[in-house]
């Protein structure tokens, strides 16, 4: 957050514990992305937690979670070695605009470092102009466009 806002911003790896403050937020980011499931899901974040491929990091403005990012750790074919794969970013509305999806990312980066990881990649909604614009200083385009196969059309967005 801004200085001079007396709040400072901490992220940290979630846990089970968090249930209940990540459901929520996963319920507000469902909605923002016009998804259909617009209620907070312990189950569907219970699950998270319990699959060893899911890294949750959070961004908390005190005792509020104000932010998210669910990664993967994988094998990379081309160069043989690990990559993360961010999956999933939401900063609150009332959060934007101070640099927390930077910051998540940042943390991200650090968590590469220590697992050696070749790249961290993610997509973008090609709609989301200040996402991209944020994206731009941190990262560079990759030379691959992303493409789906909706398996469950109803669950979309």
């Amino acid at each position: 957050m801004p200085s001079g806002s007396g709040n400072a911003i901490e992220i940290t790896p979630l846990e089970r514990h968090d249930t209940s403050a990540l459901a929520e937020l996963m319920a507000d980011y469902a909605a923002a992305m016009g998804g259909t499931v617009r209620e907070p899901k312990p189950d569907t974040v219970l699950r998270l937690f319990d699959d060893p491929s899911v890294g949750l990091v959070g961004a908390w403005n005190g005792v509020a979670l104000v932010g998210f990012a669910l990664f993967f750790d994988l094998s990379e074919a081309i160069s043989g070695e690990r990559a993360g794969q961010l999956d999933d970013l939401y900063v609150s509305p009332g959060a934007r605009g101070h640099g927390l999806a930077k910051a998540l990312i940042s943390h991200l980066t650090e968590i590469g470092r220590e697992r050696n990881w070749v790249h961290l990649r993610w997509l973008v909604p090609e709609d989301n102009v200040a996402a991209l614009r944020a994206y731009e200083g941190i990262s560079e385009a990759a030379p691959w466009q992303s493409r789906v196969i909706w398996l469950r059309r109803e669950l979309g967005y």
